[in-house]
């Protein structure tokens, strides 16, 4: 299939890392954002697609050739570092032209194809600008440019986002995830936030410790992920180990939650802190499952409320979201719907 990008076993060993084993897929004109904590081994991923560091086992397989032992050049991959690399010395439309002058590419020809993606972006009005008067956003642009006027089969793109303001930063996103299909592409992105990640993808790849630990389309990993790493790392700021048993599970010994589903044993809970209502007076349904009793720890003031750490029972400390201002020592009633609650085996 053109564009897609297969990782076979792949391994690379580097003086104080090691990447992999990795096999995974990455589809054609699809959107694949890579998650995970800083020294991952993110970027070291993306540039080993790149032919930027060599495979020591297994395969790099692009739209079906194996470009293992290929050097950056012959892969037909562009890759747009995080500080995006413009030449500061030269105009926008010298940096768009560079690829094409490596490539070899006439120059009646270089100048059409310059033309047509500077129209595209939306960024001709630069072109004899020098690059080092640009702004963060105009920058950004000029990086995309360059990459895709050589018209690669893949776009990898190592933390496009993290220099940008956040209104630039909305307007980019915009843009990026219209680029597989408008330039019939395969890309993929490195971050590590997960709005970014979740706003673009198509497809989600969780890393840690330069492996792959979960991938799955976003709505199923960031909010039903099959690993405690992924639920922790995904902002599941409530996990928490207990006993599962005939639908019902233990928390600390004393705190019970009716659970969905059919799982015993060690499990671990996981809970968003928007998932649970907080209220502060007894008006609720008493029929109502998994009602327990709390009493506010601290309060953390955030951009869309409060974050409370609340006591319930002896032992155990709950995270939730609240948009009335409460203060430590207040008594509160939490409501947990059934829903509301995933469960991983532990």
């Amino acid at each position: 299939m053109p564009g897609m990008v297969e990782l076979r076993s792949v391994v690379v060993r580097l003086r104080y890392f090691t990447l992999g084993p990795i096999s995974t897929v990455f589809e054609h004109e699809t959107y694949n954002v890579i998650l995970g904590p800083t020294g991952s081994g993110k970027s070291t991923l993306l540039k080993t697609i790149a032919g930027i560091y060599k495979v020591s086992e297994g395969s790099v397989v692009i739209d079906g050739i194996d470009v293992s032992r290929e050097s950056p050049e012959t892969r037909n991959v562009s890759y747009v570092p995080q500080g995006y690399a413009i030449f500061d010395h030269m105009t926008v439309y010298e940096n768009i032209e560079y690829g094409l002058k490596f490539k070899g590419i006439p120059k009646p020809e270089r100048r059409r194809l310059i033309m047509e993606i500077a129209k595209d972006l939306g960024i001709d009005y630069l072109l004899s600008r020098r690059a080092v008067n640009l702004s963060g956003g105009e920058q950004q642009r000029v990086a995309l440019a360059r990459a895709l006027v050589i018209k690669p089969k893949v776009l990898l793109l190592d933390e496009p986002l993290s220099m940008l303001d956040r209104e630039t930063r909305d307007k980019i996103i915009l843009m990026l995830r219209e680029l597989p299909k408008r330039y019939g592409i395969t890309v993929i992105h490195v971050t590590h936030d997960w709005d970014e990640a979740y706003s673009l993808a198509d497809r989600v790849y969780i890393m840690n410790e330069g492996k792959v630990i979960e991938e799955g389309d976003p709505e199923q990993v960031f909010n039903r992920p099959s690993n405690v790493f992924t639920a922790r790392f995904l902002g599941f700021q409530n996990v928490i180990r207990g006993v599962a048993e005939n639908g019902f599970v233990r928390l600390n010994g004393e705190v019970g939650l009716s659970i969905d589903g059919n799982i015993n044993g060690e499990v671990y809970v996981c809970i968003r802190p928007e998932w649970i209502k907080v209220i502060v007076d007894n008006d609720v349904d008493t029929k109502e499952q998994n009602v327990f009793e709390g009493i506010v720890n601290e309060v953390i003031r955030i951009r869309l409320g409060y974050q409370l750490l609340i006591s319930v029972g002896s032992d155990l400390v709950i995270t939730a979201l609240s948009v009335k201002a409460l203060k430590p020592g207040d008594k509160v009633l939490l409501v947990i719907p059934r829903e509301n609650i995933h469960v991983i085996k532990g």
